[in-house]
């Protein structure tokens, strides 16, 4: 399952120069693949072929994708959106 921890971007985002408008479209983003993340999430074997599973796998595929492109505009939103602790390159 996808999460990531808003509430912890949203106070990073507070602090930095990244514009209002980028970083409130980008915390709205983050917050609805949370949300499609949960939705998702099968209740039977049933539903993972069901048409409702495949639109919510073309939503989270598009808001991953406008995630991506955010990131790739401004940068710093990925550094902002890694978890606590990340120890990466």
């Amino acid at each position: 399952m996808y999460f990531t921890f808003v509430e912890q971007v949203r106070a990073r985002l507070a602090e930095s120069d990244v514009p209002t408008p980028v970083a409130e479209a980008y915390l709205q983003v983050l917050t609805n693949l949370n949300a499609l993340s949960v939705l998702m999430v099968p209740d039977s074997d049933d539903d993972l072929n069901s048409p409702e599973m495949t639109h919510l796998t073309r939503l989270f595929a598009q808001h991953q994708r406008r995630r991506m492109r955010m990131e790739e505009e401004h940068p710093l939103l990925a550094v902002l959106s890694r978890p606590a602790g990340w120890r990466g390159n």
